[in-house]
């Protein structure tokens, strides 16, 4: 007899016991007391049962069961094939993506997917993806949780579970600082993922956008060619905004099927001045991504908006973008909707995976802030006790050093609040409302620039 036959064989007991204790209760317990008490006699003795043979069986279990990055072309075929059949809704254009995934993907090795095995059978699968993520002048290395997937009949079962456990402990072992992920509610939190990616949306109605607009330069759709320029109007746009992914041109060429809509302005030489990804959505011309070289070109990105959804028979543009970008400032000086959405454990999701390496690489942009709030000649230091461990930051004349030692200043955090205070989706004077703290003038002077208020968000063709 498997173990995996007597699990499947107590769950139905309990269930059946269950299920008729609960039909007596609603139908006729009083005219029964004497089945009653029988049945919940009997539904005790299932549930000592189920207990006892889920803490014999689990030895069993874990016994065959194996969690390892794949290896061969085959088992990353088999993982394709689960994801595909599982995680996407359609199944050949999961497959296809998959494969393109596996071919193009920047830094992707097979070990990048994990699998986990259960008597030889693969059962749950996921995909790590690295990116580079950009904290100000910090440089992070990122871990992207994706694809996250398991057959539907070993749900809830603790698996995934297991899986993401597994998961976590790979990215802390090869150089990873930060993790992120877009997933479902009230699961990731317990591996410390914090809500720190909120949606933005900036609405314009059509009749104040043609007040707005300005007819100049040519639009086109977009050609290979333009890639490397739409790549240098990307990245000087999202220089204000925290945990933006820093592209390089094969992140655009592996989405080509997406970008291959976009379109271009250029100017009177021909030279690309910005460009837009849309299309119509319900009653709206939506705005997946827009870039513009310089912010006098915001009008005449906003026209060639304007003409595509005309096309389209639209009565709204909205643009899915931070307020950080030079578009949605553009946007604040008319008449327009600006939205932020923020989720709870749940949506977009960033975790610190290893805290000593990470606030070290987030150095020279702690000395950078020191220098704009004219602190540069502050000398103070502050102790952050991170579930429990003490790690001292140190400013001296504009230099900053990270140890883990205990020093003064202490205030205590978890890991989802410093990655909630790195990202600055959260902001310092909130969590210190409802912190027990010792910290003197000089140390709140570093906190303070330390943890600047940010707009932390990630661009929708970037996800994974």
């Amino acid at each position: 007899m498997s173990a995996l036959y007597m699990i499947e064989r107590c769950d139905a007991l309990f269930y059946r016991t269950y299920r008729a204790y609960m039909t007596y209760r609603r139908h006729g317990v009083r005219e029964a007391p004497c089945m009653k008490f029988s049945l919940r006699r009997a539904l005790r003795y299932d549930r000592r049962r189920r207990k006892s043979l889920y803490s014999i069986v689990s030895g069993i279990l874990m016994s065959n069961l194996v969690i390892r990055g794949l290896i061969s072309a085959d088992e990353l075929e088999s993982a394709n094939d689960l994801m595909a059949r599982v995680h996407f809704s359609n199944y050949a254009d999961g497959l296809q993506w998959l494969h393109d995934f596996d071919a193009n993907y920047p830094e992707y090795r097979r070990e990048h997917t994990r699998g986990m095995w259960l008597d030889g059978r693969l059962i749950a699968a996921l995909r790590l993806v690295t990116h580079t993520v950009r904290l100000g002048e910090a440089r992070l290395k990122m871990g992207g949780v994706a694809a996250v997937t398991t057959e539907p009949s070993f749900r809830g079962k603790g698996y995934m579970a297991r899986l993401m456990s597994d998961s976590m402990r790979y990215l802390q072992g090869h150089g990873y600082h930060v993790a992120a992920l877009f997933g479902i509610a009230d699961f990731y939190h317990r591996w410390g993922f914090a809500s720190v990616l909120p949606e933005y949306a900036s609405a314009i109605e059509m009749r104040e956008a043609d007040v707005a607009a300005v007819s100049r330069g040519k639009h086109r759709a977009i050609k290979p060619g333009d890639v490397p320029a739409v790549q240098r109007i990307h990245n000087r746009n999202d220089e204000e905004t925290a945990c933006s992914i820093i592209r390089i041109a094969a992140h655009i060429s592996n989405r080509w099927k997406r970008w291959k809509n976009a379109r271009v302005i250029t100017d009177d030489r021909g030279k690309v001045v910005a460009y837009f990804l849309g299309g119509a959505q319900g009653g709206d011309y939506a705005v997946e991504e827009v870039g513009v070289s310089d912010y006098d070109w915001c009008p005449a990105a906003l026209n060639a908006c304007m003409a595509q959804a005309k096309s389209e028979y639209v009565s709204r543009i909205r643009f899915a973008a931070p307020p950080t970008h030079p578009m949605v400032r553009y946007l604040l000086r008319y008449r327009s909707d600006h939205e932020m959405r923020v989720s709870r454990n749940s949506n977009g999701m960033m975790a610190v995976v290893n805290i000593g390496e990470t606030l070290e690489c987030m150095a020279p942009e702690w000395e950078a802030l020191l220098m704009r709030a004219g602190a540069a000649a502050l000398c103070a230091e502050t102790t952050l006790g991170v579930d429990r461990k003490p790690w001292r930051i140190r400013a001296h004349r504009g230099a900053v050093d990270v140890a883990q030692a205990s020093g003064v200043n202490k205030l205590s955090l978890s890991s989802m609040e410093l990655m909630q205070l790195l990202c600055g989706s959260r902001h310092l004077e909130e969590i210190l409302a409802l912190k027990r703290r010792v910290v003197n003038a000089p140390g709140m002077t570093l906190l303070d620039a330390l943890f600047a208020k940010r707009a932390p968000y990630v661009w929708h063709l970037d996800r994974f």
